[in-house]
């Protein structure tokens, strides 16, 4: 009799983990009805107004909402799976995860992620632009004007080598510090710029966009049969003007 309850205990307990896993599992996923499920990496902390996880744990930002309105046209299950950037990239080589949102196909990468790879036509451009104080009175800047100032700039992120980086740890205290004055220049890309700008009330200056780069879906290599599909879903939603609305949702204030 003991044996018999202590294997009951044993399968109670284990079918306990199977429920817990199973609804921890449902609530990452959008989209349950479909039978192709997109584990999708997710970089923490976010990136507004990208891609971040709200208060309220809701996933937001322009990459999520194309990817959202690109999924109900070919019909997938999105999982986004929260990761460090050096987690989401182990966990893509490993092919954990299926996708990531936002990507430059013209950036140098190591051989082993480059390998993998296969990416989606350009859904936007990612501006690099600088924010400036207002008693500057540039109207735009090139960058060889910058010879020699101090420049905020995100920690990791490339500037030319004749400035004089001030290292920070996110564009949001970039925008802060120039705001109120406490660096007159910053490096950062054009949305996160505009966002703060709008909805924190920001009062600096945006200069023209001093570098662009088409910015895409990377699919790991083994859901490669998904890649038409994608494009196909990309440039309906493009001509529809949906692309378009969903920028303007975050960037176009009230």
């Amino acid at each position: 009799m003991i044996i018999d309850d202590v294997k009951r205990r044993k399968t109670a307990i284990f079918l306990s983990f199977i429920i817990i896993v199973g609804l921890n599992l449902c609530t990452l996923a959008e989209g349950a009805d479909s039978d192709v499920v997109l584990k999708v990496g997710m970089p923490v902390p976010g990136q507004v107004p990208f891609l971040w996880s709200d208060e309220n744990g809701q996933i937001k930002g322009i990459y999520a909402d194309t990817l959202r309105a690109v999924a109900s046209e070919v019909d997938l299950e999105i999982v986004f799976l929260p990761l460090s950037q050096a987690r989401l990239i182990r966990h893509f080589v490993a092919g954990e995860i299926d996708m990531e949102i936002g990507v430059s196909s013209k950036a140098k990468e190591r051989s082993e992620i480059a390998n993998l790879s296969i990416f989606s036509r350009p859904f936007g451009m990612a501006n690099e632009v600088i924010i400036y104080t207002p008693k500057l009175r540039f109207p735009a800047f090139i960058l060889k004007d910058l010879k020699g100032r101090k420049v905020a700039a995100v920690r990791g992120a490339l500037t030319p080598e004749y400035i004089v980086r001030e290292n920070f740890t996110s564009p949001l205290q970039i925008a802060k510090r120039v705001n109120r004055g406490w660096s007159e220049v910053g490096f950062m890309r054009e949305a996160p710029a505009m966002h703060y700008k709008i909805n924190k009330g920001m009062g600096y200056k945006i200069s023209l966009p001093y570098e662009s780069n088409p910015i895409r879906f990377r699919l790991h290599l083994k859901r490669s049969d998904l890649i038409n599909k994608i494009d196909e879903a990309i440039d309906k939603i493009s001509a529809e003007g949906r692309l378009e609305q969903i920028i303007c949702n975050y960037l176009c204030g009230n």
